[in-house]
């Protein structure tokens, strides 16, 4: 009897030491469960941005995609206008002088800054 009794109480000592072992894995399982929480709210709210921000995106570039058209349409409009006005016009046939044709002709993007704003020592 007096074994079975030390039996029971070692057995009684290895339960509470295991129960404590299990509580503080509790512990730690409860603190990493609150950390995901926050980790996943917060990405909830990113990825909430993020869906905004394409919608915006999206938007902006169906509104530039039509305007790109309504300019192709219009340049397109032009050059018929440009073309029928000029159709029987005899000085639209003969050839633009060379200095006009210069003139006419865009500017390097060095060349336009620097006669916008010369250099001045």
């Amino acid at each position: 009897m007096k074994y079975g009794l030390i039996g029971a109480l070692l057995v009684a000592i290895c339960l509470g030491w295991y129960s404590s072992v299990l509580t503080g894995r509790l512990e730690t399982s409860q603190q990493l469960i609150r950390e995901q929480s926050k980790s996943l709210e917060q990405q909830s709210a990113l990825i909430g941005t993020m869906q905004i921000q394409d919608a915006q995106n999206r938007s902006l570039m169906a509104a530039q995609l039509q305007q790109e058209q309504q300019l192709r349409q219009r340049a397109t409009a032009n050059e018929r206008k440009f073309r029928e006005a000029i159709k029987n016009d005899d000085c639209a046939k003969r050839d633009m002088p060379g200095a006009v044709v210069e003139l006419l002709q865009p500017l390097p993007p060095a060349a336009s800054t620097e006669t916008v704003n010369p250099a001045t020592p």
